[in-house]
């Protein structure tokens, strides 16, 4: 056998161990893009945040006095302090709840401390969600903590932080 004789009985070979005895091979194939395009996603978030100094409401004479963390309270003082944001709610459909979390009260003294939040948007009361007609509004956040009146003598020198408290918005999708 010659040499051109053996190089195309290997080449043949070669082709059919290509093919794996599977049949055939498709020569031919195409691809497309697909359209579409870039998306960009929108943004839930308060920014230019501003509060008050905590201040004690009581049926004293001189109500609104500045607290700090030398104010020693007794039961039945309530203090209160306001903050605002403004809110960035961009996004189709977008829905988001608002809300206050964060301080663990001490167990001690949990039962004769009591903190509440009430929000309202640009004065009104805070609707169950906020959408993206919220956008550019301003959220007003008033938190109170009541020292309970009917306190007793185990609550004295009971210490209550409020610093970890937060007003978050939570983006919600159902």
């Amino acid at each position: 056998m010659n040499r051109s004789t053996k190089g195309a009985v290997a080449a043949a070979a070669a082709g059919i161990l290509l093919l794996g005895g599977a049949g055939s091979l498709a020569f031919w194939n195409d691809s497309v893009n697909l359209p579409g395009g870039t998306f960009t996603a929108g943004e839930l978030k308060l920014t230019g945040l501003e509060c008050s100094d905590w201040s004690l409401d009581t049926a004293e004479d001189d109500p609104g006095i500045v607290v700090d963390a030398d104010t020693l309270f007794v039961p039945g003082d309530v203090i209160t302090q306001t903050c605002t944001a403004d809110i960035t709610a961009t996004g189709d459909h977008l829905r988001a709840t608002v809300g206050v979390t964060g301080a663990e009260i001490d167990p001690d003294a949990a039962p004769y401390v009591t903190v509440t939040a009430n929000a309202t948007i640009d004065g009104d009361p805070a609707p169950a969600e906020i959408t993206e007609a919220n956008d550019g509004d301003v959220l007003e956040m008033t938190v109170t903590a009541t020292f309970n009146a009917s306190s007793g003598n185990e609550t004295q020198g009971e210490s209550v932080d409020l610093s970890d408290y937060v007003v978050a918005l939570e983006q919600i999708h159902d």
